[in-house]
This record gives C-alpha cells, structure tokens and sequence, in this order.
C-alpha cells in the first residue's frame, strides 16, 4: 500500500505490526526508548533528554529525508496496542541504489519477542521485490548476540568482523560483525521460505 504524502515510502504490514512513515505524533512513543542509554549505545547520537529532542530528531532523520524523495526510517506500530515501538529501514537510500544497509531499533519493553527477525524479513521482501536492491547488509556488534542469531536464521551470509568509529575519538571504536545477502539468494531460497501472504 502506498503513502500519499511520500510514495516512495510505502505502508508495510507484518503479523504483529504496521510500517508506516513516521511523523511528529510518534515523538512521545520515540521518546521511551530514545532516552535510555542502552538504545542508543551503538548510535552516533546522544539519548534524548527532552521530547523537544524527538521531535528535532524525527523532523532531521525522518522527515526531511523523505522530502527529498529518499527512502529511509518507518515507524514501527505495534498491532496489539496501536503504539510506536521503534523504527526499522534502510539507512536513507534513493530508489536508484543497488545496495542497503538495514537498521532497526526497538523500545526495550518489546526485546526478546523476535520482532528483529520479522522486521528484518520484512526488510528482505521490500528491499529485494519492491526496491529491486542486489544487495542488502547488515551490521551488529559484538555484544548483540541476539541480532546476529536473528539474520543467520534468515539466512543472511557472515562476511566477518571489522572496527567502527561511532564518535569520532579512538576510544569509540567498537567491534561489529557485518552480514549480506544478495538478490539471487533472496529469490532462489529465501522467497520460497518465506512466501507472501498479503
């Protein structure tokens, strides 16, 4: 299904949830998890303090990349309770790109219920069947050993571990653990796993 105020960001159902673009009426939802520490350990930003941070937050790495026709973050919206647990998508890519990087952040209240993987298929089939990507990568690090159980369950390819520099000092080097998958897989293996029920 198609948005009408950003088309090239389509509205997404899964079984427990709906993708959809985000606006400045999640910031209450975004702001739970946005400040705590553990969210944003791994993220190149600092916990939010106040709600008028969200909502600076949605408008710069939401909003204003969907105006320029980029295709980035949705709003993660749990079924059960209509509430915005997080967000999930490509690191802002155009509709011509080959390749995306997938990211997805949830509010800690919801961990350990599997959502990553169902919204890291989810991420597979739009990327691959909507967005015509060859690839798609993923990149955890090493102390989120859930995440990576997750992606080789979906059968993403292990390609190995490397340095990250979060903040820009010697101190934030972290190690990650980066995965891909590609097209060809995705169709010869994966689309008949996972087949499309909507």
């Amino acid at each position: 299904m198609k948005n009408s105020t950003y088309p090239q960001m389509k509205i997404i159902k899964t079984n427990r949830c709906i993708l959809r673009p985000a606006t400045l009426e999640d910031a209450n939802d975004m702001f739970e998890y946005y400040s705590q520490s553990k969210v944003v350990k791994y993220l190149p930003m600092q916990k939010h303090n106040t709600i008028a941070d969200t909502k600076r937050f949605i408008k710069t790495f939401f909003l204003s990349n969907y105006k320029k026709g980029n295709i980035g973050h949705f709003a993660v919206v749990f079924k059960e309770n209509s509430k915005t647990i997080g967000n999930v998508g490509f690191n802002n890519i155009t509709s011509t790109s080959k390749e995306g990087e997938i990211g997805i952040c949830i509010n800690p209240k919801y961990w350990g219920l599997d959502l990553s993987s169902e919204l890291a298929l989810a991420m597979l089939r739009y990327g691959f069947e909507d967005l015509n990507l060859q690839k798609i990568i993923a990149i955890t690090f090493e102390d989120n050993n859930y995440s990576r159980k997750s992606l080789e369950k979906l059968g993403f390819n292990y390609l190995g571990v490397f340095k990250k520099n979060l903040h820009s000092s010697i101190s934030s080097l972290v190690t990650c653990h980066k995965y891909e998958m590609s097209q060809e897989y995705y169709f010869k293996r994966l689309n008949k796993k996972y087949k499309r029920n909507d």
